[in-house]
């Protein structure tokens, strides 16, 4: 609907124009890039089911990380994502099902956490133009906000001693869930407290995905033509990201489209038929990854761990 309302305000004649004419080389190096993000989200995952004692071979968690975006193309958010990955997962891991879940949704966590925090530290150096429009001014605010206690979080997580936090969490945990949940919940507390080199090393790849993700948007303006400054995507392709993380649309359809032709409209005075063909340019890199899921998802038979 979105998107329909977007076409309207634009020539979609010059969008597609500026479609057709990207520059090939620049669309395989995006596509590229965008491969090597399914391997880090692989190492990321076998990284974290390595906290809860689950090992799983890393090609078989990358084989399964391409179905997930595969399957992401056709529900709303990253939820096509994670169902698959859980689908998978407790297929392999019989008898670990609920740690081996547990895993998808903390990394899922993790990657909402790394864009935050990117959102806090590359913002304010363009709060200034972000501020001239309530729409940029107010996601922005909102960024900050969010960032910032999620940053509050993760240094109460790092730096407070284990036993303080298994305190807290046995003491908020104690009158909501039974006796069995509750202790299944604390042995995940433990293993997590426990185990904060892995998680940081799992979040440093987080954020250096976000990164690759800032500079695949990057190359996909720089395609059609858009010469934006490479700090000025980082300002705002992580408030977009986080957009997408919230199931509205499928696909990201529409959400996505809105965002980049508002911020690079801001920022960057670019035309709504260059931005709005950016992020069809983009869309098609990352479908291109998505579709070679598809093939793995024809031939690929999990084995039990």
């Amino acid at each position: 609907m979105v998107l329909a309302w977007l076409f309207r305000k634009v020539d979609a004649s010059r969008v597609f124009q500026s479609v057709f004419s990207a520059d090939r080389g620049t669309f395989i190096g995006g596509s590229f890039l965008c491969w090597s993000l399914v391997l880090i989200a692989g190492w990321r995952w076998h990284r974290l089911l390595g906290v809860f004692e689950i090992h799983v071979p890393l090609k078989s968690l990358i084989c399964i990380a391409q179905i997930g975006q595969f399957f992401m193309m056709f529900l709303p958010g990253p939820a096509g994502d994670d169902l698959t990955r859980m689908l998978y997962i407790s297929r392999i891991a019989k008898g670990r099902i609920g740690e081996a879940c547990t895993s998808v949704v903390l990394d899922r966590l993790i990657g909402l956490t790394s864009i935050l925090l990117l959102a806090v530290l590359c913002i304010p150096a363009q709060w200034r133009l972000l501020s001239v429009t309530p729409q940029t001014y107010w996601l922005g605010v909102v960024m900050m906000v969010a960032g910032s206690a999620v940053g509050i979080a993760l240094l109460g997580y790092f730096f407070v001693s284990q036993s303080f936090v298994f305190r807290i969490v046995e003491g908020s945990l104690g009158c909501i869930f039974n006796s069995r949940l509750h202790g299944e919940l604390m042995r995940i507390t433990t293993l997590l407290s426990a185990n904060r080199s892995s998680i940081a090393k799992v979040l440093g790849a987080a954020i250096g995905t976000q990164l690759l993700v800032c500079l695949l948007f990057s190359l996909a303006g720089s395609a059609v033509g858009i010469r934006v400054p490479l700090f000025a995507w980082f300002s705002f392709v992580p408030v977009l990201l986080a957009a997408n993380a919230v199931p509205i649309t499928i696909a990201g359809f529409g959400v996505r489209e809105y965002l980049l032709v508002l911020f690079l409209g801001v920022l960057g005075h670019v035309e709504r038929e260059r931005a709005l063909a950016a992020s069809i340019v983009a869309f098609s890199m990352i479908l291109v990854v998505s579709l070679i899921g598809g093939v793995v998802y024809i031939f690929y038979r999990p084995s039990r761990s």
